[in-house]
């Protein structure tokens, strides 16, 4: 691999998005060439000073910010509804996280009845359909990412492919999966439903195990999809109704094994005569 294509692939490898033997000569590539291996460090510490600028506008002083605790999970939400959860950790370093997103101090205050319980609900992996947000300095792709997170239904997982495309921009993969990774609203807002094209459940905020366990509790059956990832499985179609899924979709689960027809891309369904199921959409937006 060339030193301009592995520096072009770099983003697509922290995202999971890259295929297995990419994955592998990059990483080759990356111990050999110290040029290369100084240029990605550069890049990541001018990403870092600029996330340290991006500090929203204060609001105004009548607009309270307040914290609570739901076991380990730090809460900052203002009368309109949610505005960061944070799993670990103390209340100061919340407190500075929070300030360093919003420009605003904390003050503790008890949780409302109604935000409570959808963070109590997303915990237990029960989800929430509407969840109560105050994400006032969210651009719009964002908010369109967040609206699509909280369409996946509950135990079921979509791509970072499928998600650009749901919101009209199809080759914005890398900026979905980066605003997924740094979600404020974890839990309430599924970033935890989105997994790499390449298979498997992926990275996650609070830890992969986290996310596997958080799925679980939703119904997602982690080690299928690893069983499915292994075999570079991305797709499932029906012999029957020559329509083709994402595994767990809820059609999908339905499929008796003997009609169940594994793929490995969405063009060898095409080919085949399949057409992408109307409600998980695997391949068409």
């Amino acid at each position: 691999m060339r030193c301009r294509a592995a520096l072009t692939r770099v983003d697509a490898a922290r995202t999971g998005e890259l295929e297995a033997s990419e994955q592998t000569a990059l990483h080759d590539h990356l111990k050999r060439c110290r040029s290369c291996g100084e240029s990605l460090h550069d890049v990541e510490r001018f990403a870092r000073a600029a996330k340290s600028l991006a500090i929203a506008p204060p609001r105004p002083c009548c607009e309270g910010d307040h914290v609570d605790q739901i076991d380990d999970v730090w809460i900052a939400f203002s009368d309109k509804g949610l505005r960061m959860i944070h799993r670990g950790g103390t209340l100061q370093e919340f407190a500075r996280r929070y300030a360093h997103r919003y420009g605003r101090p904390l003050e503790s205050r008890k949780l409302p009845s109604s935000l409570r319980k959808q963070v109590s609900d997303a915990l237990r992996g029960e989800g929430v359909d509407k969840p109560q947000l105050d994400v006032d300095d969210a651009s719009e792709l964002e908010m369109k990412v967040m609206k699509t997170l909280t369409h996946i239904p509950r135990g079921e997982v979509r791509t970072y492919t499928w998600l650009a495309a749901q919101i009209g921009r199809p080759r914005a993969v890398r900026a979905v999966a980066n605003f997924c990774a740094r979600n404020v609203v974890p839990y309430v807002v599924p970033c935890h439903r989105v997994v790499p094209s390449t298979g498997g459940v992926g990275n996650y905020a609070f830890g992969s195990p986290a996310k596997r366990d958080l799925l679980r509790r939703e119904g997602v059956d982690v080690d299928a999809l690893d069983a499915l990832a292994r075999h570079r499985v991305r797709y499932i179609g029906s012999k029957t109704t020559n329509v083709v899924c994402f595994p767990t979709c809820k059609d999908a689960k339905r499929i008796r094994e003997e009609n169940r027809v594994p793929f490995h891309r969405a063009a060898e369904a095409i080919e085949k005569g399949f057409r992408p199921c109307r409600r998980c959409q695997p391949f068409a937006a």
